[in-house]
C-alpha cells in the first residue's frame, strides 16, 4: 500500500489504524502521526547536523525528517524485511539517506549522532544507556504507559521506580518517571539531561532531551529527581524548555497542524509541577464542579499563574495553592 505522510510518500506492507501495533510485522501505525509531526516540529525549530531513525520499521519518521528538515539521516532496522521496504521507500522519496542494517545498540555504541530517535514497540529501556552515550539531543516513544503510570508493577524491573498516583494524574506521573528513568540511567555516565519537550497523547508518551557531559550536569539532574506523596523517582523540574517553545514556529505542511496548535498552547503554560483536577477538588467541598475557564480566570485575576494542561481536560496547572483553589471553586459556585 503505498501512504502519503506529509512530504513523504511510500510503501508499507501492513498499516495499522490505532493502536500500537504488532511486533512482528513491519507497518505503518496511522495513530502515530502526531507523534512522528512532535519530531519534525521540534527538529525544524532547533540546529541539528545529523539525525539517526534507531527503530525505523518502514522508514518513514527517518525520511521526513530528511525530506522535509534536510539533514544527513542514517535510517536502521535489523529486520531485513523492514531495511528491504526502507531502501524502496528511500529510492522512492529521492532522499540521500543512509540506511543500515544493525542492532540499533551495536550501532548507536559505535557512532556519534546529533539527534537519536528511539521509537520501539513498548518500553525504551533497552535502548537508553547507548542512546545517552550517542546522541547530543535524544527522542524516546514510550507506549508502555500503563506501566510508567504505576498501574502494574512492571515498573519497578523496568523503570526502577515505584508510583501510586490517582487515575486522574497518571499521565503526568507517567511522563516524569520517564524523565527521571533517563535522567538517572544518564548521570551514571557523568551526563545531564534538559528536557526540550515533552509530549502525552492517545497510547503513547513522547520526551526529547539535551544531553550535556559533564559531572556538574549529572548533579544538577540528580537534583531534580526525587520522590513526591505518589512515589518515584520522578522528574520534579520543568518538561518543557519554555524558550524555544515561545518562539517556536509549526510547520505549514505537517498533517497535524491543528493538533500541533493546541498542544503548542498547552505545553507553553505547563510550568508547575502536577496539576489540580478540579472535579477532585470540588467533590471534596461536597459542590458541583464550575467551568474550568471560570477557576483559570479567576485565579489569574487573583495574581496567579493558571492554565491548561494536556494531561487533563478538567486540570489547572496553577501556582496557586490548594485552599486558594477551593476558596476560588466556592466563590464561583456562589456567585452563580
Amino acid at each position: 500500500m503505498i501512504i502519503e505522510e506529509g512530504f513523504a510518500k511510500f510503501e508499507a506492507p501492513y498499516v495499522n489504524e490505532k493502536g500500537p501495533g504488532k511486533v512482528r510485522d513491519v507497518f505503518y501505525n496511522r495513530a502515530m502521526v502526531f507523534n512522528r509531526d512532535t519530531t519534525i516540529f521540534l527538529l525544524y525549530n532547533i540546529r541539528m547536523r545529523d539525525a539517526l531513525d534507531g527503530l525505523a520499521a518502514t522508514g518513514i519518521r527517518g525520511i521526513r525528517i530528511a525530506k522535509e528538515i534536510g539533514i544527513k539521516t542514517t535510517i536502521n532496522d535489523k529486520n531485513p524485511r523492514a531495511v528491504e521496504t526502507i531502501r524502496k521507500n528511500v529510492v522512492m522519496n529521492h532522499v540521500d539517506a543512509r540506511v543500515t542494517m544493525r542492532d540499533v545498540n551495536a550501532l548507536l555504541a559505535e557512532e556519534k549522532f546529533d539527534y537519536v530517535d528511539i521509537d520501539p514497540f513498548g518500553s525504551p529501556a533497552p535502548f537508553v544507556d547507548m542512546a545517552i552515550r550517542s546522541a547530543r539531543v535524544l527522542g524516546v516513544t514510550a507506549t508502555d504507559t500503563a506501566t510508567l503510570g504505576g498501574r502494574n508493577r512492571r515498573i519497578v524491573r523496568r523503570y526502577l521506580a515505584n508510583v501510586h498516583a490517582p487515575t486522574y494524574l497518571i499521565h503526568e506521573v507517567g511522563i516524569r518517571v520517564l524523565l527521571g528513568y533517563v535522567g538517572r540511567m544518564a548521570v551514571r555516565f557523568d551526563f545531564g539531561i534538559e528536557p526540550l519537550l515533552s509530549v502525552w497523547h492517545g497510547h503513547f508518551y513522547r520526551v526529547y532531551v539535551t544531553l550535556k557531559r559533564g559531572v556538574s550536569h549529572a548533579r544538577r539532574t540528580l537534583e531534580k529527581i526525587g520522590q513526591t506523596k505518589y512515589g518515584g523517582p520522578m522528574w520534579l523540574s520543568q518538561i518543557h524548555d519554555f524558550e524555544i517553545l515561545l518562539r517556536a514556529k509549526i510547520p505549514e505542511y505537517i498533517p497535524t497542524r491543528n493538533l500541533m496548535e493546541k498542544y503548542l498552547n498547552l505545553w507553553t503554560n505547563e510550568k508547575h509541577l502536577f496539576f489540580y483536577h478540579l472535579p477532585t477538588l470540588a467533590s471534596e467541598l461536597h459542590v458541583s464542579t464550575p467551568p474550568i475557564y471560570m477557576v483559570i480566570k479567576k485565579l489569574k485575576e487573583m495574581g496567579y499563574q493558571s492554565s491548561r494542561t494536556q494531561f487533563s481536560a478538567e486540570g489547572v496547572k496553577t501556582d496557586a495553592p490548594v485552599e486558594v483553589i477551593k476558596e476560588c471553586i466556592l466563590d464561583l459556585l456562589n456567585s452563580y
